[in-house]
């Protein structure tokens, strides 16, 4: 076990070779201990003689560990188990920690622009897998993480790992779960050849993005908050090449799915073949374009606050999750499947909560959500936008408000499977935003046009319905408006 770093430059580096050359051990948390260590005893100036080579194989083990911790945050719920945030938190630091040692000799000990250069990469690749434990973490970078990519960066500019961390943070990441997360950053390391940064200010539209290099944080949306005209230094970023790349992407996919509607095993399909497709695996097709969809959206048109949010400090009662609600929908109670959360702020749209006593259900942006002020008040039916947790004991989730009410029915769509019978939760229309009533359903049960739906009496009702499409798509529902078709087959 490695305990504290020695005064003596050369025997820290042989104790970094010494552990380099090791068995990585079964449990990641040791790795991040020692890796914590060996941070500090890695030598930030000088002329060792295989320096890049070192520091090429420190990140390398480095990215290894932050692998296995990913893994673990793919599959778990929010807040995180005690043990894994911590293990996330403690490595988004020691990482932040390490692309600053290689950033000081960049910056100050490099022997040639060549040397200069390849670190400050290797540095970036570092914070590049900060920021991502930290967003599939649901918590904030690490403070000083944004300064230091942006210091590097001028060694290196265009280096991906920033654009992609400029990429995700434009695509709001709190707002995807730790499986998109992941996909997207492997996705835009094959597309974010098209995004352009420039140093003059582009001309103003609702996709420019700007950067201050002098302060710790990521791209801001020009349409949001304009930037200073007396601040000079200021970097530009116009993602509307990438958009195009992921519209070519969309358009693709769409034809591919219709194809597959057409044929009639829409339903059949679960995955797409990556080496088929040049896409990564990991996603279904839906969820692909949902996501492609969200990316796009927020990068080329990035949504502003509609109406004023105002404070609050009220309980309300919760329920996570549409096969939740639906069960409630039915009559079914469940001791302990509504838990009281506070109300943080409320706007005409939606609202912002944080849990009060626990967490029941999963937990993640894009899933359904029911708040009430009290048992005598019907079911306000929400989406969750986005998911913040700095702390395992603590989440925080803004809410967008789909219905003031809903009741709860079984659809079965035409082209789908024998058991393709899917609950949903149907929603009256709501004004300005929805002039039809609505379905909100499990993602992927859209397959087709045509639909039946039964709502369990007294009185059974059964219609054939007819869709009018997608309005709302995310990785676990999708909303979408009918009416009830007058020609029934």
């Amino acid at each position: 076990m490695i305990e504290s770093a020695p005064t003596d430059t050369a025997e820290g580096v042989d104790r970094i070779l010494e552990w380099l050359a090791s068995e990585p051990a079964d449990d990641p948390v040791v790795d991040i201990r020692a890796l914590e260590v060996l941070v500090a005893r890695l030598p930030g100036s000088g002329a060792e003689a295989g320096y890049e080579d070192m520091v090429l194989a420190f990140v390398e083990r480095a990215l290894d560990i932050s692998g296995r911790i990913r893994a673990q945050l793919l599959g778990a719920g929010l807040p995180l188990p005690r043990p894994l945030h911590a293990a996330s938190s403690q490595l988004g630091g020691v990482l932040l920690r390490l692309a600053g040692r290689i950033g000081e000799r960049a910056a100050a000990g490099a022997t040639t622009a060549g040397e200069a250069a390849l670190l400050a990469a290797l540095g970036l690749t570092t914070l590049r897998e900060a920021y991502l434990v930290s967003v599939m973490s649901a918590a904030e970078p690490p403070s000083g993480l944004w300064s230091l990519a942006h210091r590097l960066a001028a060694l290196r500019p265009g280096h991906e790992a920033y654009r992609s961390m400029i990429a995700i943070a434009a695509a709001q990441p709190e707002r995807l779960t730790a499986r998109e997360l992941a996909w997207a950053a492997d996705y835009l390391e094959v597309e974010l050849a098209g995004v352009g940064m420039t140093p003059d200010a582009p001309p103003q539209g609702s996709s420019t993005w700007w950067i201050d290099p002098d302060a710790d944080e990521g791209p801001l949306p020009s349409a949001r908050k304009p930037p200073p005209h007396d601040r000079s230094g200021l970097r530009f970023l116009s993602p509307r090449p990438l958009a195009r790349a992921v519209d070519e992407r969309i358009e693709h996919l769409e034809e591919w799915m219709s194809t597959a509607e057409v044929e009639g095993h829409l339903a059949e399909v679960d995955t797409l073949e990556a080496e088929d497709e040049g896409l990564p695996p990991g996603l279904t097709p839906s969820e692909i374009l949902a996501l492609l969809r969200g990316m796009r959206e927020h990068w080329v048109a990035p949504q502003l606050r509609l109406g004023v949010r105002r404070e609050q400090h009220y309980e309300v009662q919760v329920c996570a999750g549409l096969r939740a609600m639906w069960e409630l929908g039915r009559g079914r109670r469940e001791p302990g499947r509504v838990v009281g959360w506070q109300v943080r702020n409320e706007s005409p749209g939606g609202y912002a909560i944080m849990n009060v006593s626990g967490v029941e259900g999963e937990v993640a942006p894009g899933i359904v959500l029911g708040l009430r002020k009290s048992a005598a008040e019907p079911w306000t039916v929400c989406i969750v936008r986005w998911v913040r947790s700095d702390s395992p004991e603590q989440i925080e989730i803004g809410l967008q408000t789909v219905a003031q009410s809903y009741y709860s029915v079984q659809l079965a769509f035409r082209s789908g499977s024998v058991d393709g019978v899917a609950p949903a939760l149907a929603l009256p229309p709501m004004e300005p935003d929805r002039h039809h009533p609505a379905f909100l359903a499990p993602a992927g049960t859209y397959v087709s046009r045509r639909f039946v739906f039964v709502r369990e009496g007294p009185p059974l009702y059964v219609a054939q319905g007819r869709a009018l499409g997608l309005d709302v798509q995310t990785a676990s529902v999708e909303l979408f408006q009918y009416e009830i078709d007058p020609y029934p087959i």
